[in-house]
């Protein structure tokens, strides 16, 4: 690899967000370091690319590569002199990677949201490499406004708490001039405004999906948000590239949202026949199927007994990336047209049923 290309190590490039990142550095000519999990070389290059699933072009592929290293695990699970290796050479660390798991408490996801980004920290001080975290709005309490550096309400639940920790560290370590750091905190990330490919475990997008796949639509009192992962990906390596981000958080959510009756509304205008039913007669149909058909499995056991809420993040506006980026800010696709378009194109791929 180019020895005057600028190296970026990145976690979580085998993820959703991650892997939008990792072609996105890539493609402006960061060398790419990516952490993965597995026991050998090949398992872990074999892994990340069927996370890139053929996004990145032959001429930039060079550019990434896959190093062992295990989130979960104390030091990232590597031996003190491959530890210290893994930084070498790099000017950014993004780190994108986290156990996402919203029903365990707080112990079971501490090491790989907590520890493994103190493990992080110390590996970027020691090479002076700035350090851009994205964190998530599951770390801000319900009741903060603006977008805070420093998190100093904490929050319940333990995957929140976890995010809420590594934030806190993060911040302080910037304030005590350890090394230079810009916060992230994406909410719902939901699919390419382009080719609408998406985050199969995301909640939204599974009801949009069993919805249309019953023919019934939950009755619910919530907005939504549509944040598309290449406009996300596209900000993060904005805000983590300048240096005017530095000390400042950013919550990376689109400034618009939709009441949820947008989603039926746009159900029913690609054609599909819904009755609309309150949220606990839905559930317990979704559940009944669910029963029958393992496809729909997931979803229903994902979904709980109190009504959906998919945006109780209203206080979290987001201003502090077109401040910093002014002219060079992309604004979202109308969450209209992208909800229109994302529901086209699942319907061209298979992943909505055919219309009748």
């Amino acid at each position: 690899m180019p020895p005057d290309r600028p190296v970026t190590l990145l976690t979580g490039a085998t993820g959703f967000l991650g892997s939008a990142l990792a072609v996105r550095l890539a493609e402006q000519g960061d060398t790419v370091r990516c952490l993965v999990r597995g026991a050998t070389a090949e398992e872990r290059a074999a892994r990340l690319r069927a996370a890139l699933d053929g996004r990145l072009a032959e001429e930039h592929r060079h550019r990434v590569e896959a190093v062992p290293g295990d989130l979960a695990e104390e030091r990232l699970g590597l031996p003190p002199a491959a530890f210290e290796a893994l930084g070498q050479g790099v000017s950014r660390v993004v780190h994108c990677g986290a156990r996402v798991n919203m029903t365990l408490p707080y112990q079971p996801l501490y090491g790989a949201n907590v520890r493994a980004t103190e493990d992080l920290l110390e590996l970027a001080e020691a090479r002076a490499a700035s350090f851009c975290y994205v964190s998530s709005l599951a770390a801000v309490g319900r009741g903060v406004t603006g977008e805070p550096f420093e998190l100093t309400a904490p929050v319940s639940g333990g995957y929140g708490l976890t995010k809420w920790s590594a934030d806190r560290l993060v911040s302080v370590a910037h304030q005590e001039g350890r090394l230079r750091a810009v916060v992230l905190r994406p909410g719902r990330i939901t699919a390419h405004s382009g080719t609408a490919r998406s985050n199969p475990d995301d909640l939204l997008e599974g009801v949009i999906r069993v919805s249309a796949r019953l023919g019934l639509a939950p009755v619910l009192d919530t907005r939504i948000r549509l944040s598309p992962v290449d406009w996300v990906s596209r900000l993060v390596v904005a805000l983590c590239g300048t240096d005017r981000a530095h000390g400042q958080a950013y919550h990376l959510i689109a400034a618009r949202t939709l009441p949820w009756a947008a989603v039926p509304a746009a159900l029913r205008a690609a054609g599909y026949r819904l009755t609309d039913l309150p949220y606990p007669r839905w559930r317990s149909a979704v559940l009944d199927a669910g029963r029958k058909d393992p496809a729909l499995a997931r979803i229903a056991h994902a979904l709980p007994e109190t009504p959906l809420s998919f945006d109780d993040r209203t206080a979290c506006e987001p201003r502090n990336a077109a401040r910093t980026l002014g002219d060079e800010h992309p604004e979202p696709p109308s969450a209209e047209r992208l909800l229109e378009a994302t529901l086209s194109r699942w319907q061209l791929a298979g992943e909505l049923p055919r219309v009748t």
